[in-house]
């Protein structure tokens, strides 16, 4: 029995001088990290700000996403500007300012036109006073507030690739890792692989109904000149992601704002999703997710 007393008593001893190692070790260790599904801000923060306004874009960078979309136009002076419409109509006070010049297209006017024009108070009063971005200006205000989130550049006409790849490499943001594109038109993305460096992505936007029709041979075609596919919410399964990875191709996903969207899209393996609110994925457990293998 003593032998047993005194044997408990070393073992004891033991694994209290040994608890403070061990502590220090389930401390050091962390998991594996897990890349998440990457976080785009469709046309800035815009559920919480107007499109494509600067407040809309700083307002993204704060929410922490992780890239931050910009569509690109050209003026009818050939000055690129950010708007998604071809139109000045809806997100302008164009009408008022510019009665007799319908249908308002961003084309038929100068970019010191664009200027006078109020971009904010439709979306709420707060925001009187918000203009028409040009892409020089965003460049600018992102670097001299020290906003370090990649843009998602989208070229909505083509002909603009030279212009808008000069302007990007004149304030160091053609480079992998700060800019990624994206077009419907096939023709732009051809049009920008010579102009950019190796390893900044190409992404081949689709509808709904080109997305619904011929997969296989749709993602066959893309895979030649681009590095993914922007696929509609309404039409992405898993097989359609599937399908896209088996390719070599990424799949982004617009525009997902509701929670049970973000979590199914994110379990498929989705490698990401625009957002007005990129402020709710990162409330999404599924949105980390282990590599893809």
């Amino acid at each position: 029995m003593r032998r047993i007393t005194v044997f408990r008593i070393y073992l004891c001893a033991l694994f209290l001088l040994s608890l403070p190692i061990v502590l220090a070790a389930a401390a050091a260790w962390q998991p594996p990290s897990q890349p998440k599904t990457t976080v785009i801000a469709h046309r800035g923060a815009s559920g919480h700000a107007p499109e494509h306004t600067l407040s809309s874009y700083r307002l993204a960078a704060r929410m922490n996403a992780d890239y931050i979309e910009v569509d690109v136009r050209a003026t009818k002076d050939g000055k690129l500007v950010v708007l998604h419409d071809a139109t000045l109509a809806r997100t302008t006070n164009v009408e008022t300012v510019y009665p007799h010049r319908s249908p308002w297209r961003v084309s038929d006017f100068s970019l010191r036109e664009l200027k006078k024009l109020d971009a904010g108070s439709w979306f709420d009063p707060r925001f009187a006073g918000e203009c028409v971005p040009t892409l020089d200006e965003v460049v600018r205000m992102l670097k001299a507030e020290r906003v370090n989130v990649p843009l998602y550049v989208e070229t909505k006409q083509p002909g603009i690739e030279r212009a808008v790849a000069r302007l990007l490499q004149k304030h160091g943001v053609l480079q992998r890792g700060s800019v990624m594109f994206q077009s419907f038109h096939p023709e732009s993305l051809q049009a920008l692989r010579p102009l950019i460096p190796r390893g900044v992505p190409l992404i081949q936007l689709v509808g709904e109904k080109e997305a619904r029709s011929g997969r296989d041979e749709l993602l066959q075609q893309i895979a030649v000149y681009a590095d993914g596919i922007g696929l509609p919410l309404p039409a992405v399964t898993e097989e359609w992601v599937r399908a896209a990875h088996g390719r070599g191709l990424m799949v982004h996903v617009y525009t997902v704002n509701e929670p049970h969207d973000l979590a199914r899209l994110c379990a498929m393996g989705v490698d990401g999703v625009f957002t007005d609110y990129p402020d709710r994925p990162g409330r999404i457990a599924a949105c980390r997710r282990l590599p893809r293998h």
